[in-house]
Order: structure tokens, then C-alpha cells, then sequence
């Protein structure tokens, strides 16, 4: 059976499980917050060891293959303009489609963690390369160290044979475990999704979000359905682009209802190798660049997320040059957020709140009981990001190996 096919089984049942359990008892609530918290760590429990070895061979590999530039080069390039893609969609359906007002029912100060750009710079560079084992969030260190033990056994061949042979083979067994996994995971959305489902009931009891989250789901479906698949059939020449779109699926949907990047790099990888043919080589550096940096999603739902605020507080609108810095902060800020795995969009709205400033300081708090939703679209959108364009790289470096629909997982 496909994996997406036993993860939409899995989310079937947790829907009906949100139905039966009483919702509204604050202590069912809170088990089936922790619930969904715990499998959601058991979803990116395999991710490290795999991503680790696995990143520091193909780090070796495209070093001796003398790719190694290109492919940071065009993964840098392709990550940038699929965040201005995301943001510049953004601001024109939001213009175009003005969102409904919601009411100003939350006041106060607001309590958000900002990104944090020197915190999460300081965090690249621990004191001990050894603790980039211990943050099970941040990815980005683990790949620093990992690409600097790759491109260190480029050195000394001969020396690094025998650490070259261990680590292709630990991370073959590595990548064997988080098959298991991401299997498994089909279980564990049932109480992924009863939580997520308890958050979306009580998002609709308040009567005025229908519009917002429509506006979102929108332009999820557009991206998916219009955007990326013309853009890879018009620049990589891939004759059947909605392929992709259909190798997707399992990812999107644990993207969607986990709101977790590192999960849902689980599920990634599984996905760009065994039905989408990338080689390994090209899978293993570029899908983690693409899930640490490649956060247009964020920026999509932020901007959006801004404008129903603005057009809440007031109804003068929203200026020529305030849409400008809204769309550049928003995309400068996303490239921040890899050390927040979930949660990384609604973080991002409240520091572009902050620093808006003119009494909008705390206006993301309208937005709370909204705030799953607004990651759960980010996180979609991201993983759209990620398949479509770990494929157009891969199709562009001929290091992608097409096989038929019937084959993919």
C-alpha cells in the first residue's frame, strides 16, 4: 500500500476520533497534546543518523566529482527565487482578494519567541562540535560538521577509506531504520490528527476564520497545482510535472498536519529517492538545505497573516512602500528560521509585528487560535518547495532517475 495512502487512513481515523472523545474536557486536551507532541518526536526520532552520514559521503562524493559548488550554487539560487516566488504570490492574492475583518477580541501584551538572528547564528559554531548531537531542533549544525568530516576525507583518501566505507554503510542501515519509521508514522498520525482536529473545531467556534483559512488553503492548492508544475515543465522539460505532484502527497500531508520540518525531512527523503528517482548523492544535501532555508511557505502565510491584521486594526490600508518592507523582511527573516522546525511561521509573524511597531506590536495575538493553521499551510507549502525543487536540481545535474508512477512508495 502507498504511504500516502495509509497516512490519509490514519488521518481518517483520527478525524473520527476528534468526533468521539469530548474536545471540549481540558484533560483530554491535554493528553492528546502530549500525545501528538510524542509522535511527533517519534516521527524525527531516525532523521539524525541518517542525515549525518548520509551528508557527509555525498558531501565527499560531489568533492571528488567536482560538483560539489555547483550543486550549493544552484540549490542557493533555486531556494532564494522559490521564496520570492512564494512571498510575491502572497502579496498579489492578498491584494487581490481582500481578506475578511476580524474582530479585536484578544488584548494584552504579546509573549512570542522572536527568531533571534545572532542566537541562531551563535548556534552554528558550538564549543564543542560534539554538541551539534545534543539540539535535536537545529539541523544545521549537524550538517556543518557532518559536510566538514565529507569534505576532510577528500583530503587524505587513503586515510579516510575505512571512514568513508563506515559511513556509507552506517548510513545505509540508518536509512533503513527511518524507512521503518516513516511506515510507521501512518499510526501515529491518528493522534497527530485528533489534536490537530481538536485546534481546527475550536478555530471554527469563533465564527470568523473561515475566510482566512481559505484565503491560505487557496494559495497551497495554486502553488501545488499551477505554479510549480508549469515551472518544472517549462525549465527542466519534465514532460509529466504532475508526477511529481503525486510523489508529494505523503509529504505534504505530514507537512500539513504536523506542522514539523524535521518530520516531514523524514518523509522527504524517503520520498526524492524512491519515487522520484534523485540520486543519493544530491538527496542527502540538498532536500536538508531545502527544509532549513527554503521557508517561503512562512513568508507566504506571514504576509497574508499581516495584511488580515492590518485591514482588522484599520481600514486605510496598506501603503505601496509598507508592502515593500513587508515582503523583503519577510523574505530576509525566513531564510532564519531552520532552528524552528514547528511553530516558525507564527514566530515570524510576531517579529515582523515587533517590528512594524505603530501599535501593532501584538497584533499577531488575533491570530492565535489561527496560528496551527497558518503553520500547517507554511509547512505544506515548504514541502511542495522541497519535492519540486530537489527534482529540478537533480534533472538539472543528471542525477535523477525517472521510473514509473506504478513504482513510487
Amino acid at each position: 500500500m502507498k504511504i500516502w495512502i495509509k497516512y490519509l487512513i490514519g488521518i481518517a481515523f483520527g478525524f473520527i476520533l476528534s468526533f468521539v472523545l469530548p474536545a471540549e474536557n481540558p484533560a483530554v486536551r491535554e493528553i492528546a497534546a502530549t500525545v501528538s507532541s510524542l509522535l511527533t518526536n517519534f516521527g524525527r526520532y531516525a532523521l539524525y543518523p541518517v542525515l549525518f552520514f548520509s551528508f557527509a559521503v555525498s558531501v565527499y562524493e560531489l568533492r571528488e566529482s567536482r560538483s560539489l559548488f555547483k550543486t550549493g550554487l544552484l540549490s542557493a539560487l533555486v531556494i532564494a527565487a522559490a521564496t520570492v516566488l512564494c512571498a510575491v504570490t502572497g502579496v498579489i492574492g492578498a491584494l487581490i482578494y481582500t481578506p475578511a475583518r476580524i474582530p479585536i477580541f484578544i488584548e494584552g501584551a504579546g509573549d512570542a519567541r522572536q527568531i533571534g538572528i545572532w542566537e541562531s547564528l551563535g548556534k552554528l559554531f558550538p564549543a564543542s562540535a560534539f554538541e551539534v548531537f545534543s539540539d535535536g531542533a537545529f539541523i544545521l549544525p549537524l550538517c556543518i560538521f557532518a559536510g566538514f568530516l565529507g569534505a576532510g576525507c577528500a583530503v587524505d583518501k587513503t586515510t579516510a577509506k575505512p571512514v568513508l566505507a563506515f559511513f556509507d554503510s552506517f548510513s545505509r542501515v540508518a536509512y533503513a531504520v527511518l524507512g521503518f519509521f516513516v511506515d510507521i508514522l501512518s499510526v501515529g498520525f491518528i493522534g497527530i490528527s485528533v489534536y490537530w482536529f481538536f485546534l481546527y473545531r475550536e478555530m471554527l467556534s469563533y465564527g470568523f476564520f473561515l475566510n482566512f483559512i481559505l484565503i491560505l488553503a487557496a494559495h497551497v492548492v495554486f502553488l501545488a497545482v499551477v505554479v510549480y508544475p508549469l515551472l518544472l515543465r517549462f525549465i527542466c522539460g519534465v514532460k509529466q510535472p504532475y508526477r511529481v505532484l503525486y510523489a508529494s502527497l505523503a509529504p505534504v500531508a505530514a507537512a500539513f498536519f504536523s506542522g514539523d520540518a524535521n518530520l516531514t525531512l523524514s518523509v522527504l527523503l524517503r520520498h526524492v529517492n524512491e519515487s522520484l528517482g534523485v540520486r543519493r548523492r544530491i538527496s542527502s544535501i540538498v532536500t536538508p538545505m531545502f527544509s532549513a532555508f527554503s521557508r517561503g511557505g512562512s513568508a507566504l502565510t506571514v504576509i497574508i497573516s499581516f495584511m488580515v491584521i492590518l485591514h482588522s486594526y484599520s481600514s486605510l490600508g496598506i501603503s505601496f512602500s509598507d508592502i515593500l518592507w513587508l515582503t523583503g523582511t519577510s523574505i530576509l527573516l525566513s531564510f532564519f528560521l531552520a532552528r524552528f522546525p514547528a511553530g516558525g511561521a507564527y514566530v515570524l509573524l510576531a517579529t515582523i509585528c515587533a517590528m512594524y511597531g505603530r501599535g501593532f506590536e501584538a497584533g499577531y495575538l488575533i491570530l492565535r487560535p489561527a496560528a496551527f493553521f497558518i503553520c500547517s499551510a507554511a509547512a505544506a507549502v515548504d514541502a511542495l518547495t522541497a519535492v519540486f525543487g530537489t527534482c529540478l536540481i537533480a534533472q538539472k545535474m543528471n542525477m535523477r532517475n525517472s521510473q514509473e508512477t506504478r513504482f513510487f512508495i
